[in-house]
């Protein structure tokens, strides 16, 4: 019980004072609002879509927002706060600009796009990745297999690249 009341005491401390939080919508997604009051159950948070009502969550249904929820990078590690919410905020951000590849560090996530992307796995694109470290080109499968290719060369090792998704993710697109 005690650890417990310590968690949603650094929970609180954490939240506190922050301008923007992601609160938990109770379907699987995240809604952008303002903490309005903090109880012991949990704090208020008023969605900044007002037709929204307050929600109600658990401290572990919150958590903070960056500063500038428009901004889209290619590394969700280059996040002030790296979690769930923001996560996929920064994936729908960068996938509604055709931009289907994000890194978290060496790890590549890819959304199907379900429509071909002009010119992404053209030969001028598969060149510009050729002996590029990785996160000096934006994120794409190429970097990913010309880093194994080359790690092979090099360390005189075999590679594996895992691909991983649900049916219709496109891991067959990407291999």
């Amino acid at each position: 019980m005690a650890g417990r009341t310590n968690r949603k005491v650094e929970k609180k401390r954490d939240i506190e004072g922050l301008d923007k939080v992601w609160v938990s919508d109770g379907a699987g997604g995240f809604v952008l609002g303002k903490i309005v009051e903090l109880s012991e159950e949990g704090p208020i948070v008023q969605p900044f879509d007002e037709s929204e009502k307050c929600i109600v969550a658990g401290y572990d249904s919150v958590h903070p927002a960056e500063d500038d929820d428009r901004k889209e990078v290619d590394d969700n590690c280059s996040l002030m706060y790296l979690n769930e919410a923001t996560l996929l905020n920064n994936v729908r951000l960068r996938y509604s600009k055709d931009k289907i590849y994000t890194y978290v560090a060496n790890i590549l996530i890819a959304i199907n796009p379900y429509f071909e992307i002009k010119n992404l796995y053209s030969t001028d694109t598969i060149k510009s990745y050729l002996g590029r470290s990785l996160g000096t080109q934006p994120p794409h499968v190429f970097a990913i297999a010309d880093k194994a290719f080359r790690d092979m060369k090099v360390l005189k090792q075999s590679q594996s690249i895992i691909v991983s998704g649900e049916s219709g993710a496109g891991k067959t697109e990407s291999t």
